[in-house]
């Protein structure tokens, strides 16, 4: 198992709604979010209750760590446009299980 089976697993989970931060990621890929003022800065650009994803606008890339225990998964970097099909794929996963 990886970080990323992991993150989808925790994505697709019934009992916990994840739609509005699937949509959030996925905005964020198009749109820088500005950045927050924090006295320590935030580690990461958005949080799940298991994985925390850093978006690198330069690089087009997004690392997704599990934030739990750093040393289970080793982290993972995929670019923007991999993610995007990641998140709109689990995002119609979710509709579906719904149905």
């Amino acid at each position: 198992m990886s970080v990323l089976d992991s993150f989808v697993d925790e994505m697709l989970q019934p009992e916990v709604p994840k739609r509005v931060l699937i949509d959030r990621m996925i905005r964020g890929l198009m749109i820088e979010k500005p950045p927050q003022f924090k006295v320590p800065a935030p580690k990461y650009t958005f949080e799940s209750n298991l994985h925390g994803l850093i978006y690198d606008y330069q690089k087009q890339q997004v690392t997704l760590s599990y934030k739990v225990a750093s040393s289970v998964y080793d982290d993972m970097e995929m670019s923007f446009a991999s993610f995007r099909a990641l998140l709109e794929g689990l995002a119609v996963c979710i509709r579906m299980q719904k149905w």
